[in-house]
């Protein structure tokens, strides 16, 4: 289930980009005491556990290629509705509803924001989204040939053209841009994010624990991302990113010197960014600010082992 021309972008190759100018590194201690540095790093049963003390209404689901702790939400997010674009009875087994039990701990912290905005309701494109699977060669084959009983995959809602890239560690203490690494990758675009109270220093186990869990699978593949399409307010007012954001690609998004909007839709959509990006709630989000892919969504993610931050 596409969604308009974006089903198109599907067959673009992603769009290069070498620097990005908003990406923030704060100082090592300044990122690890930050919530979306701490749920991005902690373990599955941590993040469990922690789900349970805030009350957050989940059910755990079986293995789902990719994703270290799948879960489905089943409940509101501090009185937030949560869920994707497709038909109520079609949410309980589709894997977009599919999160890591981290990115839902990333979502309750956005839940709070949205809630002082007056939200009740998020509409999104996916969260979880599986990644082909492995195309072995055949013996006495060409490679990449994937063997007949290879199921199909479910079609995708909507394209996310991220492209991103692992990105080279930039020095901290100030904000910098990054190149991207890796061919045809793009600078990941990523901003702050923190909770209410500063957080505990996380401890980490080693740069290998890190390293292998970025092999496995990261964005939308290890359900670690959400595509924002449209939020509601409890007058029953809605809020389209599409058709009230008013960006333009290579604009600033948040912070000193940004031009703000006119239309108070537009300046709400931007606060909410803004207020998450300042909380620190996901590592990055690219609106549509970055490019056309993200006309019509926010993608908001959170990312194990890097110490930065972007809004775009």
């Amino acid at each position: 289930m596409c969604v308009g021309a974006a089903c198109g972008a599907l067959a673009l190759p992603a769009i290069a980009r070498a620097y990005d100018p908003f990406l923030e590194t704060p100082d090592a201690a300044t990122v690890e005491q930050s919530a979306a540095y701490r749920h991005a790093n902690m373990g599955g049963q941590a993040a469990l556990d922690e789900l349970r003390a805030r009350g957050v209404l989940f059910q755990q689901q079986g293995p789902a290629r990719g994703v270290e702790t799948p879960i489905r939400l089943t409940g509101r997010l501090h009185g937030v509705h949560i869920h994707s674009a497709l038909p109520e009875a079609q949410r309980i087994t589709t894997p977009f509803e599919i999160c890591d039990a981290r990115l839902a701990l990333a979502l309750d912290d956005f839940a709070a924001i949205l809630e002082r905005h007056g939200i009740d309701e998020v509409v999104h494109y996916s969260m979880y989204r599986p990644a082909p699977p492995p195309q072995p060669a055949r013996r006495g084959g060409p490679p990449g040939v994937v063997p007949s009983s290879s199921a199909p995959l479910p079609p995708l809602p909507q394209p996310d053209q991220d492209g991103l890239a692992p990105i080279s560690m930039p020095q901290p203490g100030r904000n910098t841009t990054a190149r991207a690494s890796g061919s045809g990758g793009r600078a990941t675009t990523m901003r702050p994010r923190s909770g209410p109270s500063a957080a505990p220093r996380v401890p980490m186990a080693g740069a290998q624990a890190l390293v292998t869990r970025e092999a496995k699978a990261t964005r939308h593949p290890a359900g670690l991302a959400i595509d924002v399409a449209t939020l509601r307010k409890k007058s029953g007012e809605w809020l389209s990113v599409a058709g009230h954001f008013a960006g333009r690609i290579g604009a600033q998004t948040c912070g000193a010197g940004v031009t703000e909007p006119t239309d108070a839709k537009a300046k709400e959509l931007r606060a909410i960014v803004c207020e998450a990006s300042a909380a620190r709630v996901f590592t990055y989000v690219l609106t549509p600010n970055y490019n056309a892919p993200h006309r019509d969504h926010f993608h908001m993610e959170i990312k194990p082992g890097v110490r930065w931050f972007l809004v775009h």
